[in-house]
Parts: C-alpha cells; sequence; structure tokens
C-alpha cells in the first residue's frame, strides 16, 4: 500500500443496505473491489470531519453493509456506466458525489435512512455536493448537516476510525453482511463472525445463512433427517456413506463363511453347493429405506418389487483422483443384506486376491482420510479463539451426529492400551479456531490462516477396569449406553460433571449392534466380533489414502483432506443423478435469491404475526434445536496445547495451487509426520461439565 492512503475504517452496523438488491441478467457485472466510491466517499468524509491531511489520500474499507457496484457498457459506446445498488427503496446511485449525502446520513444516524438528505431519498429537495476535489460544502444550509467532528491526529501507520457512536446502532447480521462475500456473492458467514468476535471480544449466537440457498435447503430437510437417525439402529446405513456390497445376488443364496478355509463365500442352499467369493463393490449411499429397520429384516429377503423402498440406493465410487466419473450413473437398489461398512474391508477381503477387486474397492479407499462436517449453527468464543457447534460430521467413510455412540482408537501415547478398549456417547462436536489474533484477515490471500481443529465431546466409557473412575462410579453413570452392554462389563472413564474431548482422528467408528456385525461377518456364538474388529483394516486404509489421494500427496506435510461439503470430499459430481451445485449448469443464484425474496415476502405479508420465516433460530422444538447438544454446555476455554503436529490435531489451510480466482486454499490437515501409529497419539481431555443452569462453571480441564 502507498505510504500516502490511509485506510478509513466504518463501525459496522452503520448501514440500511440490501443485499439482495442488484440488477436483473443482462449486461451488468460487478466492480469488485468498487474502488471509485470507496476513494470519493472517503476522501469527502474525512475532508467534511475537518481530519484531512494535504498531500494524504483516504480510502474505505469497505462501503456499507447491502451495497455493491455494477457496470454495463453503452451500446454503440465505449463508456461504461456505473450504478451502486442496495438502497433499501430499490434505487440506485450514478455517482459518489450523489451517494455521498447518504453515506454520510447513515453514519451519522446509526445506519438510520430516514430524514436522509440524499437526491435519491428525498428526490428534488434532496441535497448534491459539489463535484469537487477540494471541496465538500453542501447546498444547504449548515444546520441540516451534522457538525464536523473534532480533529484527530492520522499518522500515515494507522487508520482513523470515526467518532463513538449515539445511541444503539443498527447491526447487520453476519449472514446478511455482504462486506465479505465468495465466488457466489453469498455473504461469507463465518469470516464475518471472525470479524465480530475481533470487535466485541466475546460472541455466542445461532449462525444463519438466510442469503445462501443451500443453507435454507438444508434447514427444510435436516430436522426430519437427524429425528431419523436418533431413532433408527446404529447399524442402518446413512445417505452419503461409503459403504461395500454385492450388486448381484439371487434369491435362495447366502453370505456364510467356510468353516475350513475360513473364506467368505456366496452358498446355495438349495444345491447345497459353494459358489466362491462375491464380488464386493464400494459406493455412496443415495437414499435409505422408506420404512422401519431392524436386525431380523437382515436376514429376510427382499421382494425385488419393494427394495426401492425396504433397501438402499448404492452409487458406484468414482475415482477422486480422476475426471471420468461416469460410474455414479451405475446405481442400484440393494437389499440392506447385501450391504456391509466399509470398515469390514480388510475382513472381507483379505482372501481374495487384489487383482480380483473391483475398482471402487481402491477409490474408496483413497478417500479414507477425509473430513467434512455437517450442519455449523452455533458459534461460542472469547477473543482470539472460538468454538462453532455441528450437528455432525463425516470421517472417512462414516457419518457421526450428536448423540451416536462411537469406537475409541487406543491412545498410542499410553502404554497400555493396544486395542480398541473405549466407546463415547457424542454430546458435541466441534469446529475449534484458535490463533485468530495472528493470522490473515482474509481467507483467500497467501498470509497465514487461523488454526481450525474439530474435536468431539461426551460421555465415555471402558471395558478396562483397571482404567475406570472408580471414585466418582455412581448409579448414573455405571450403567452402559444402548448397545455397549452386549459387549461386555463396561466402566465410566470420568465423573457424570465431566466430559471427555478427543481429536476427529481418535474416531474410530460408530459402535454397531453385536447382532449386525455377527450377520455381516456371519460370526459363530464362541466366536463373536469384538470392539477391536476392523481397527487394523481402518489404520491400512488411512495410510493408504496418505499415498494415494492426490490432494493430500501434493502438499509434503498433508495427512487429511479437510473439504467444505461431502460431495467435495468425494469429490462426487453428481448424486442421486442431479448434478452438484458446483457442476450444475443451470444453477442461477441471482434467480435463487429473488425467489428467496418473495417467499420472505409472503411470510411477512401473513396476517397472524405469531408465524415467521423457518429459520434456524425459529424452528423451536420442532426443528433444529432438539438435537443440539445439552443446552448445559460449560463456557468452556479451550488450553495452551502442544503446538507440534504429531501431538495434536490441529488443521491448517494450506494454499491452494489454483489460479482461480477467489478461491479457498484447500484444507488439507497435518495430523503427524511419524507413522501410523503416531496418528492417534492425541490429547485426550476430559473436561467437566457445567450442571447449574443459572451461573455455568468455568472449565477444569485434565490432560489423560
Amino acid at each position: 500500500m502507498a505510504q500516502n492512503r490511509v485506510v478509513v475504517r466504518l463501525r459496522p452496523g452503520c448501514s440500511d443496505g440490501d443485499a439482495l438488491h442488484v440488477p436483473n441478467e443482462g449486461r451488468y457485472t460487478q466492480v469488485n473491489p468498487p474502488t471509485l466510491y470507496l476513494e470519493k466517499t472517503a476522501q469527502q468524509w474525512m475532508q467534511r470531519r475537518g481530519e484531512a491531511q494535504p498531500g494524504v489520500n483516504y480510502i474505505l474499507d469497505t462501503l456499507p453493509a447491502g451495497y455493491t457496484l455494477w457496470q454495463r457498457p453503452r451500446p454503440s459506446s465505449s463508456v461504461v456506466d456505473k450504478y451502486l445498488y442496495g438502497h433499501p427503496e430499490h434505487k440506485k446511485f450514478d455517482s459518489p458525489n450523489r451517494f455521498y449525502p447518504h453515506f454520510e446520513h447513515l453514519v451519522e444516524n446509526n445506519g438510520s435512512s430516514i430524514g436522509c438528505p440524499c437526491t435519491v431519498c428525498a428526490g428534488s429537495m434532496g441535497v448534491l455536493p459539489k463535484s469537487t476535489s477540494t471541496s465538500v460544502k453542501a447546498t444547504v444550509p449548515k444546520t441540516s448537516w451534522p457538525s464536523p467532528a473534532p480533529g484527530v491526529q492520522a499518522p500515515l501507520s494507522t487508520a482513523p476510525t470515526i467518532m463513538q457512536s449515539k445511541g444503539r446502532p443498527k447491526l447487520v447480521s453476519a449472514g446478511v453482511d455482504s462486506s465479505r462475500v465468495d465466488e457466489e456473492g453469498t455473504p461469507d458467514v463465518y469470516r464475518n463472525l471472525i470479524d465480530k468476535l475481533r470487535r466485541y471480544k466475546t460472541i455466542d449466537e445461532m449462525i444463519a445463512e438466510p442469503l445462501s440457498p443451500d443453507w435454507r435447503a438444508e434447514q427444510e430437510v435436516l430436522p426430519d433427517v437427524l429425528r431419523q437417525l436418533k431413532e433408527r439402529d446404529q447399524w442402518v446405513p446413512r445417505v452419503g456413506e461409503v459403504v461395500l456390497y454385492i450388486r448381484e445376488m439371487r434369491r435362495g443364496v447366502d453370505f456364510v463363511r467356510h468353516e475350513v478355509t475360513g473364506e467368505y463365500q456366496l452358498y446355495d442352499e438349495e444345491t447345497e453347493e459353494f459358489l466362491g467369493s462375491p464380488l464386493w463393490e464400494a459406493g455412496v449411499i443415495g437414499e435409505v429405506p422408506v420404512g422401519p429397520c431392524d436386525i431380523a429384516g437382515l436376514h429376510a429377503e427382499t421382494d425385488e418389487t419393494n427394495v426401492i423402498y425396504s433397501g438402499t440406493r448404492v452409487e458406484p465410487l468414482p475415482d477422486p483422483n480422476g475426471t471420468d466419473k461416469s460410474l455414479s450413473k451405475r446405481h442400484r437398489y440393494i437389499p440392506l443384506r447385501q450391504t456391509r461398512p466399509f470398515v469390514l474391508w480388510n475382513e472381507l477381503l483379505q482372501q481374495v486376491p487384489q487383482e480380483q477387486w473391483h475398482a471402487t474397492i481402491m477409490n474408496a479407499l483413497t478417500v479414507t482420510s477425509t473430513l467434512s462436517l455437517v450442519s455449523k449453527y452455533r458459534i461460542r468464543g472469547t477473543w482470539p479463539k472460538a468454538d462453532i457447534y455441528c450437528h455432525g460430521v463425516h470421517i472417512g467413510h462414516e457419518m457421526l451426529v450428536v448423540g451416536d455412540r462411537i469406537r475409541l482408537l487406543p491412545n498410542r501415547s499410553k502404554a497400555n492400551q493396544t486395542c480398541c478398549a473405549d466407546i463415547l456417547v457424542i454430546k458435541s462436536i466441534r469446529l475449534k479456531w484458535s490463533n485468530l489474533d495472528i493470522a490473515s484477515n482474509n481467507d483467500y490471500d497467501e498470509s497465514r490462516p487461523y488454526n481450525s481443529d474439530v474435536w468431539v465431546y461426551g460421555a465415555a466409557y471402558t471395558s478396562d477396569a483397571t482404567r475406570a473412575n472408580k471414585e466418582d462410579m455412581s448409579d448414573r453413570n455405571a450403567e452402559p449406553p444402548k448397545a455397549a452392554s452386549v459387549y461386555g462389563e463396561w466402566f465410566p472413564l470420568h465423573s457424570t460433571n465431566k466430559e471427555l474431548a478427543v481429536p476427529f482422528s481418535r474416531v474410530f467408528g460408530r459402535l454397531y449392534e453385536r447382532d449386525a456385525m455377527s450377520f455381516w461377518l456371519n460370526a459363530d456364538a464362541d466366536n463373536l466380533p469384538g470392539l477391536d474388529t476392523g481397527r487394523d483394516g481402518l489404520m491400512e486404509a488411512r495410510a493408504f489414502a496418505r499415498q494415494h489421494d492426490r490432494r493430500i500427496v501434493r502438499l509434503a506435510d498433508g495427512t487429511w483432506f479437510w473439504a467444505d461439503s461431502r460431495t467435495e470430499a468425494l469429490d462426487l459430481h453428481t448424486i442421486n443423478g442431479l448434478e452438484i451445485s458446483k457442476y450444475d449448469q443451470e444453477r442461477d443464484i441471482r434467480d435463487m435469491r429473488k425467489k428467496i425474496k418473495v417467499i420472505e415476502s409472503l411470510e411477512n405479508s401473513k396476517p397472524d404475526p405469531s408465524k415467521k420465516p423457518k429459520t434456524l433460530a425459529s424452528l423451536g422444538s420442532k426443528g433444529l434445536r432438539s438435537f443440539m447438544a445439552p443446552t448445559t454446555i460449560p463456557d468452556r476455554t479451550n488450553p495452551a496445547r502442544a503446538t507440534s503436529t504429531s501431538e495434536s490435531a490441529t488443521g491448517t489451510s494450506s494454499t491452494s495451487e489454483s489460479s482461480a480466482p477467489h478461491k479457498k486454499r484447500p484444507h488439507v490437515v497435518n495430523l503427524s509426520n511419524d507413522e501410523d501409529e503416531e496418528e492417534i497419539r492425541q490429547a485426550t481431555r476430559v473436561v467437566e461439565e457445567g450442571r447449574n443452569a443459572t451461573k455455568k462453571q468455568r472449565v477444569m480441564v485434565v490432560i489423560d
């Protein structure tokens, strides 16, 4: 930045801008940044305040929220006309000189345009400053304008700020603040929330993105999805998960384990003959059964005419490293008895030569070290740290949500932990931000990013009696969670007023009901599957992914690929036959926003004032709140952790190699530089969970 230019920063909230006010489709293109308005408005403002210094040029850091600059060429002329959009009455400004009176009125009246003297608001009675670079005197009596602020010394190395506001400012929510937008013009709610946290130092609010069509669509389906997951057993596959499946399996044929060789084969019950190993494929779940699911149904053969209701739709998983995604088109409705969790791939394929594997098996192994969060709904933080609460997370092949019972990988830093012996009931899934104070202010530049971690909190139990927390054992926490009792005796790892916090890399997967595990592996009563079943295969698959997923391999220190969505994690172009947003040629974001505005207008015009738009904050008990973490979540402060990437699950956004403009750097997470076992040497915490609803207790953190 030139030494004779000073950035003038606006106080957030002083705006009446409407981000939905944009030009109609046609020849308009957005001008970003709107340098013309930023420079001329700042220069006039500093002169009007009496703070302008000779030889210094001024520029606003941003326009008031909701205002955007657009341009269009004149027919048969090289002249380009520029218009500023965002006025609440959907009128446009044709010059910075005409916009300045409106701008100054907003600043001096905390974002209110009532009584604004500009020509757009007041028409022919409005005022228009003289267009000159040295004078911005108005053509109306001085008494109609706010008096200049006292002169403030503004060194070139610092940016001047406006004087303290009078009264209560009109604040713009992070979800509609268009000062930072993505490539589609949707407000970057998370960067806006970080800016808000920086200003106010503490924050605790729900996250809403009303200008994002994707977010609004999610709010319509997510409550029912989460409710269904809460009601169903954990063995039932979920949309977006990667599973093993047998495409063809005729009636009268069963899947058994050979008593002599131990190999899994198909068996014809009528002819009493072994038919050889089945051809296992790996695919993505697109649809799940409509009706109720029980383990008894696994043993029953499904009528082909009912499989679209009682079975699941599976699409073969294409190569995440390639551009050919045609495999996704070969979907099939499969009975549940022909599917298996992919975590069992090693047990089911260990005696099948690799050259006989279906190509999708290698594709599925490649995406094992992927991570994506599901529905970020709440942010709580104290500068420079913050926690974002999520309803779920995709880790590798599985989807986990709040309320799930999951298996934990052994902590290799503990000598007495060599196999899976711990489980956890998820109470919250959190994206943890840290080092916000030393990070770059721009997600899209090449500077230092802030640190992002994903941690899972919940009530933990162990089958190892020597590690039990016997001092705090009580009837309340001695009873094991659902589906766990059949695996043996359980002991609590902490008292009832505490939670165990683990990094996402220590998550093994869901704790499946033992009857389902026995069916999947055709286990005998004297050789039932245990908690550790599938662990060796999972660790081998993660190691394979780190060597073969190009999104991880291209960065030397990457061990996980952190995606913005499940489709990005699996690199899918279509799902259920429909193109996803990134590849949808017919996606028209501006048309969607117009329809959003129509919907909001209809909702606001309803005669019953108690009926409000269905947003994240107004869904109530029938919406998302019933699936949130307990309301007694303690006010936790993230303790200092070791900065070594081999000791923590800290993920740092890496610089993108792509030259495409406005594209965020890929989230490739470095968990470890050592061998596979070192990846799960994470700091496991036991944190106290406050139960007093009137006063939240500070957290006591114990390093396990």
